[in-house]
């Protein structure tokens, strides 16, 4: 186990937004908080560990594994909009699932390093490994299946709101490989090491100054660094052009004119062309059709929208009623709107009920 692992009782607001009058105090401490089963008996660690866990993942392990002594930890820090994480468990099988992506609404991306241990995953390439001392990219809005033996890794989660309009390539970062050889590669890895290294001198307000240069170097580094054996780095103008309407169909996921002609018009591409450029997305309507329910989705879990009926949220998505929402929403996510509102609210009765285990990770990773 590492120094930064050892802290002291953690600190911190119980949520990821910072006050609204006027930010943490110039020398309050960095948020922290660490998940541990140290005083959980033997027979409840791994449930409480797959329970909680699940914030992000669906979790399962061997009999031998979960029957043993099982150890897990997440000692998690916020700096300002992003939370970086260490995690050190057993081995395991880890997966996003539609039900759990509309059961925690996270739009996130998450990019890790391994610090020991090692991560396989399948890809249409067949079976591919963590690279030492390299990243890999989630997008969790994206389904994955993985495999982990022990390990102890670093996750940086940055919302997509604030990150994905920095990259060139927003829709293509899910499971990206990035190796250590590449020096863009070793710097944002260095900053991640570096930034939970001094998280325990650094003040919370210093902590809100450095998540906007956190966010523009993991910008950079998935900007500059280029895949050789993976194709899509060789798309450029077909990968620009995708990047333009990509955005401009986010932009206008309520507008109900949103359809193959309306893109056609607003970006000077033939029918034939935009269809060409979706056809390995499944196609233009099949990709509205997802940014709508995606966007759906968030709304459901979003306290703020918490006002909003399934029926206002069947509208703004471009439905004619709740019913027809409410089939598409079930045929893409395995649940319905009504089932994702509950289960959030199940979620955090669950977590207030373990005192004495410190979860505010659960609540910091859907708030950021």
């Amino acid at each position: 186990m590492t120094d930064e692992t050892k802290e002291t009782a953690p600190t911190g607001q119980a949520g990821g937004r910072q006050p609204s009058h006027g930010g943490p105090a110039t020398g309050d401490p960095v948020p922290h908080a660490r998940f541990t089963l140290d005083d959980v008996p033997e027979n409840e660690r791994y449930d409480l560990w797959r329970e909680s866990i699940a914030c992000i993942f669906e979790v399962e392990a061997e009999r031998e594994v979960r029957k043993g002594p099982f150890e897990a930890s997440i000692d998690a820090n916020l700096f300002g909009s992003v939370m970086l994480a260490r995690t050190q468990t057993l081995e395991q099988r880890w997966s996003r699932t539609p039900a759990l992506m509309a059961k925690d609404g996270m739009d996130h991306y998450m990019i890790q390093v391994y610090e020991h241990g090692d991560m396989l995953w399948e890809t249409s390439e067949g079976t591919r490994s963590f690279p030492k001392h390299g990243l890999v990219i989630f997008d969790l809005a994206e389904q994955v299946v993985t495999r982990t033996n022990n390990f102890s890794n670093l996750s940086l989660f940055i919302p997509r709101v604030m990150l994905e309009d920095q990259l060139k390539d927003h829709g293509n970062q899910h499971l990206r490989v990035l190796t250590a050889e590449e020096p863009m590669v070793q710097l944002l890895r260095d900053h991640m090491v570096s930034l939970k290294s001094l998280s325990p001198r650094m003040t919370a307000r210093q902590a809100v100054e450095i998540s906007p240069a956190t966010t523009g170097l993991a910008a950079a580094c998935l900007n500059a660094v280029q895949s050789p054996d993976d194709p899509r780095q060789n798309a450029g103008v077909g990968m620009a052009r995708m990047t333009v309407i990509r955005r401009l169909i986010e932009k206008n996921l309520t507008n109900p004119a949103l359809g193959v002609d309306w893109i056609s018009g607003k970006v000077g591409l033939s029918r034939t062309k935009l269809y060409e450029l979706f056809e390995p997305l499944g196609g233009v309507a099949k990709y509205i059709r997802e940014r709508k329910l995606r966007q759906a989705l968030i709304m459901l879990t979003d306290k703020a929208a918490a006002h909003y009926s399934t029926y206002d949220i069947a509208l703004v998505s471009g439905y004619a009623n709740d019913a027809a929402f409410v089939r598409a929403f079930r045929a893409r996510y395995g649940v319905t709107p009504g089932d994702v509102r509950a289960a959030g609210h199940r979620m955090e009765a669950k977590a207030r009920q373990m005192p004495g285990v410190d979860r505010r990770h659960e609540s910091w990773v859907h708030n950021l």
